[in-house]
């Protein structure tokens, strides 16, 4: 049996990558307990600086002392290659979660998983230098098995090459702007963490160079949170793990609220067909003018408007004849404002109240008003007309009287002589 470094025996692969490869294997010095050995690829343009980094960054894994983060157990290098070991963690990532539920993950769920690994990270960030991890994806988030905490795995890209001039690593989709030119720094994580966010909401890789459709998918309680943290600009993202955590803390808040009622990943409209009785709309229309009419026949019926009596018709007086002078007429009786119909309902009936009767017209009073003839005859005030006496027939020797002697008749029956012409 052939052992690596004369102590680990290696067992079986457990996942490979561009930067190398993690085994699960036995250690034989150790009571053959169980461990991580990760194989890094050596950087072949820059051999001694990679070195001399790699030692330096190991020592400085191995003193890490956080419980989601497995502890670093030995490094050596070689063959030109180097290798680190650590604590085997029994668990699943949360990308063969989502791979297993065939779809994204819960919302609630993604937040508080999210929660822990900010706290990894602030641990990782509060160091002096900060301790970057680089390789941030739901593949290397690991939940373990029996304590069910969110662990945070693959250390080999943390701060593998770094310096005046840092080397482009990670993974693409995931991996900051400035991290792709070798400028990685604390908030490069941060940028991470959203694109895993996304990844485990949609169930889709990140697109961040069109990432509007993507985000549609994602619940609006948490839309913000990733949208300022996958900001193109490092200064535009979240100033630290522990101020991203505070907004994640809020949304979780705001759902205890609500009763802990899971949100939607993203909204769904449900079309239901309506049913297909078309008199239904016409029976409708048809008891809204029915309550109409019979509304704005009540208000009428209740106000009834008054009818102003017809002025008497002005007959021509011919003259000699007496002059009628009717009743003076009926004071106006104000009308009342029509009732409004409000949202087509019948107003409510009120009290009838009988008016009180109009006062009688005074007495008729004789008026006596001369005539324009010789006599004079009296006019009274009657709601009948009176009929004039008949004139006196003329005298028999008046009618024999020569047609140049008479008058006309108009004199006669006035009583004047009649005139006489001259020639």
């Amino acid at each position: 049996m052939q052992l690596l470094h004369g102590r680990y025996e290696i067992l079986e692969i457990i996942k490979s990558g561009g930067m190398g490869s993690v085994y699960e294997a036995k250690d034989t010095k150790l009571a053959d307990s169980l461990c991580a050995v990760k194989e890094i690829l050596e950087d072949k343009q820059n051999v001694l600086y990679f070195q001399t980094r790699f030692e330096q960054e190991m020592k400085t894994l191995a003193e890490l002392d956080h419980p989601a983060i497995p502890r670093v157990r030995d490094f050596f290098r070689l063959r030109g290659k180097h290798y680190l070991v650590m604590d085997l963690v029994r668990g699943q990532s949360l990308f063969d979660e989502m791979v297993e539920k065939k779809g994204p993950l819960v919302p609630e769920q993604v937040a508080s998983d999210m929660l822990e690994l900010l706290d990894i990270l602030d641990y990782l960030h509060s160091h002096s230098p900060p301790m970057i991890h680089r390789d941030i994806k739901p593949s290397n988030i690991l939940r373990d098995r029996r304590s069910r905490q969110i662990k945070l795995v693959d250390f080999g890209l943390a701060r593998a090459a770094c310096g005046a001039t840092q080397t482009a690593v990670g993974t693409l989709g995931y991996c900051a702007p400035e991290q792709a030119i070798g400028r990685a720094d604390t908030r490069s994580d941060l940028y991470s963490v959203g694109a895993t966010m996304i990844q485990l909401l949609t169930g889709q890789d990140p697109d961040m160079l069109k990432p509007e459709a993507q985000l549609q998918k994602i619940p609006p309680g948490l839309r913000p949170i990733i949208q300022r943290a996958t900001r193109l600009k490092a200064h535009e993202r979240y100033a630290s793990a522990k101020e991203m955590a505070g907004d994640l803390k809020l949304y979780l808040r705001s759902l205890e609220r609500r009763g802990m009622e899971p949100e939607p990943p993203q909204p769904q409209v449900v079309y239901v067909e309506a049913p297909g009785h078309r008199w239904r709309g016409y029976a409708t229309a048809a008891a809204l003018v029915l309550a109409l009419g019979l509304g704005t026949w009540l208000g009428r019926s209740e106000n009834p408007t008054p009818v102003a009596a017809p002025a008497a018709a002005s007959l021509p007086v011919k003259p000699g004849e007496p002059t009628v002078v009717g009743p003076p007429p009926a004071p106006a009786i104000p009308i009342a404002a029509p009732t409004r119909v409000a949202d087509h309902t019948a107003p409510e009936p009120e009290v009838e109240t009988t008016p009180p009767p109009p006062p009688k017209p005074p007495a008729p009073v004789a008026e006596i008003r001369p005539s324009l003839g010789a006599s004079s005859y009296p006019t009274y005030q009657a709601s009948e007309r009176i009929q004039p006496s008949p004139l006196p027939e003329p005298a028999a020797e008046e009618q024999a009287a020569p047609t140049q002697a008479s008058g006309p008749r108009w004199r006669s029956r006035l009583g004047l002589p009649p005139r006489r012409w001259r020639r």
